[in-house]
């Protein structure tokens, strides 16, 4: 008898679009099952994730794997084979332990199934033209973003404060230049920035805390912008920046009554990179985290949850030595795959290839615009070979690790104090993200 289980995936962007909601499609495998006289013992839910991110960063789809290895089920239905991978590198690592224990899968609304030869191939053949079309894709945009930081041109609509854009290029916003320089000059005299928030205001510009600070770490300001020397116009020279950033080490903001937040400077926003702020709820006197983001641009990011900083604390104690024990079987497996190649020949190859390029150049024989477009693509592929063979060479340092999850290390955990929970958590933790559906993912810190 079939024990089937169903899987929903959406992705941050799509949870609004009608018919990829996570009702929309659960809906539509529980129709199916009706239809087919049959029942799902279990739905397993994705929201806020990616096709592309590898399986390990899905948590739903992590306890699908570990419910299939247990043997709690044998047929998995989802609606859509974009719901399941894009990425056929993913894809085939699923695959591998679906076989192990002989689980097949089929789309609801299309016509995939693994338990059949001819269903295996079309399988294959629709997410490698699936993931093709993705690559070309990304690599268009890149070619786009080329051009446009060699034109000195802004790769998206989004400018600093006090800059706006004109005929393509980045100029000073008229309306608040003289706030900005204000706001510069005023910390570079004195090292606060609720003075230079002040002086800011008196120029007519409203400044938040956050953005204030964001600004004063931005190089933005003295001309350096999306990777570009002279992409902006500079409100400060590069040694007025580095002075700020000086003053920056040496004053720092205290929290009140010397509160100590867990993952304060490790706990950032899912959806737009900011670090989460710390704060105690007035009433209950409970650490929360939130993203200040939405209160810097009303437009900006739509994560407002407010996560107690128990919640994030007990998820982790329960959930890290699963994660360490994931990475050791994913570098495992690199190793008896022998995966772990080395990419000297073809960098030295890619530079022989520069090398007789600049000579046909040289010779007249192709264009300088040949030229420089066939010298961006080599050493770009240089670069990414270089940066592969980088990877492969660290191997993850799974003894540091080790020193802080000693057995027995969730007891000393409770019987700690906060300060010292702190420490453990910087230490452990490389990064911690929380998203707007409240889910959370980590990064260890190797």
């Amino acid at each position: 008898m079939e024990q089937i289980i169903g899987y929903v995936r959406v992705s941050t962007e799509e949870q609004a679009i009608r018919g990829l909601s996570i009702e929309a499609q659960t809906a539509a495998l529980e129709a199916w099952a009706q239809k087919n006289e049959c029942r799902i013992s279990k739905i397993y839910v994705d929201a806020g994730i990616s096709a592309r991110k590898p399986a390990y960063k899905r948590p739903a789809l992590q306890q699908l794997l570990s419910d299939v290895q247990a043997g709690k089920g044998n047929l998995i239905v989802f609606t859509k084979l974009d719901r399941w991978f894009r990425n056929i590198a993913e894809y085939y690592k699923v695959q591998e332990v679906l076989e192990k224990h002989h689980v097949n899968w089929k789309t609801i609304h299309e016509d995939y199934d693994t338990s059949t030869a001819s269903g295996r191939l079309k399988v294959n053949i629709m997410l490698s033209v699936a993931q093709d079309e993705a690559d070309r894709t990304s690599e268009r945009i890149k070619a786009v973003f080329l051009t446009k930081r060699e034109k000195l041109e802004p790769l998206t609509g989004n400018c600093p404060t006090g800059y706006r854009i004109e005929g393509k290029k980045l100029v000073k916003d008229p309306e608040k230049e003289a706030a900005v320089t204000a706001f510069f000059q005023k910390y570079l005299a004195c090292g606060s920035i609720s003075r230079a928030q002040r002086e800011a205001l008196e120029n007519g510009l409203r400044i938040e805390y956050q953005l204030a600070s964001k600004m004063l770490d931005s190089p933005a300001y003295y001309g350096y912008y999306y990777g570009v020397d002279g992409m902006t116009p500079p409100y400060i020279t590069r040694e007025e920046f580095d002075r700020i950033q000086q003053l920056r080490i040496r004053v720092v903001r205290k929290t009140i009554k010397n509160r100590t937040y867990l993952f304060s400077g490790i706990a950032v926003c899912g959806e737009c990179g900011y670090h989460m702020a710390g704060r105690t709820n007035t009433r209950n006197k409970v650490p929360m985290y939130n993203c200040p983001g939405h209160y810097i641009k009303r437009s900006g990011c739509e994560n407002r949850t407010n996560l107690s900083e128990k919640k994030i604390e007990e998820y982790l104690v329960e959930t890290v030595g699963q994660k360490m024990a994931q990475m050791r079987t994913q570098q495992s497996r690199l190793v008896e795959m022998d995966e772990q190649k080395d990419h000297k020949q073809e960098i030295a190859h890619l530079k022989g290839k520069l090398s007789r390029l600049k000579n046909l150049y040289l010779d007249n024989l192709i264009s300088f615009e040949e030229y420089k477009e066939d010298q961006s693509g080599i050493q770009e592929e240089i670069s990414r070979l270089t940066a592969l063979d980088q990877q492969q060479t660290s191997a993850p340092d799974f003894d540091k690790i080790d020193r802080l999850l000693v057995v027995g290390w969730k007891n000393m955990y409770q019987e700690s104090s906060k300060e010292v929970r702190r420490e453990f958590w910087q230490a452990l933790l490389k990064e911690v993200r929380i998203y707007p559906d409240r889910h959370i993912e980590f990064d260890i810190n190797l």
